[in-house]
């Protein structure tokens, strides 16, 4: 009987987190921290796009790249 519950709640758990994957696929860029700009390693006044995110100061969660396996990486396709 507690093997089925754990089951059931194990489901629940990914099932809630599919979902909430695809509801919201973006989050805040590691690197940048939603910046767009990364500063520079040795000389911290020099600005150019992060290399992570494209200047975009998103990224797409790991979430959404296991559960839409095929559709690309891109949540708007």
């Amino acid at each position: 009987m507690s093997v089925v519950v754990l089951l059931l709640l194990i489901a629940i758990v990914i099932g809630s987190y599919a979902v909430s994957v695809n509801l919201n696929p973006w989050v805040k860029c590691s690197k940048c921290n939603g910046k767009r700009t990364a500063q520079g390693w040795v000389f911290s006044q020099a600005h150019h796009s992060c290399p992570k995110c494209g200047g975009t100061g998103r990224q797409v969660r790991w979430g959404y790249k296991v559960f839409r396996m095929g559709h690309g990486g891109n949540p708007r396709s």
